[in-house]
């Protein structure tokens, strides 16, 4: 029997049918509070669900809430000069998503948009 289990294994791996860490999605989130500016973040979770955990725990502010999540990309949370204006955006590209993200900023008559956190999780 264990000779079985040896050979099915070793078939799977020549076949590559197992599983690699890269086959794992992995998932990330910023959180953002409107009132204090402080956001949080998380990046390489296993589960949309423990990503933005981690991000509202994170977050200083009662009023911290989700902005944006991603999964196997990269995500970016810009602000306008008031902190009240926000834009976001999650991309494959670390750089397209910060430049989309301030592109929503502007778009929704932010002012002085900038980037303040971005993060990946592959």
């Amino acid at each position: 029997m264990f000779a079985r289990t040896v050979a099915v294994c070793v078939i799977a791996i020549f076949l590559g049918i197992g599983v690699s860490a890269r086959d794992v999605d992995r998932y990330g989130a910023i959180a953002y509070s409107k009132r204090t500016g402080h956001y949080g973040y998380s990046s390489r979770a296993l589960s949309r669900g423990e990503a933005e955990d981690r991000a509202l725990r994170n977050c200083e502010g009662r009023d911290c809430r989700i902005e944006v999540w991603f999964r196997n990309s990269c995500g970016a949370l810009a602000t306008g000069s008031d902190g009240y204006v926000t834009g976001w955006a999650h991309d494959t590209s670390a750089s397209e998503a910060r430049e989309r993200a301030l592109r929503e900023c502007r778009d929704r008559d932010g002012r002085r948009c900038r980037v303040i956190i971005w993060t990946c999780a592959r």
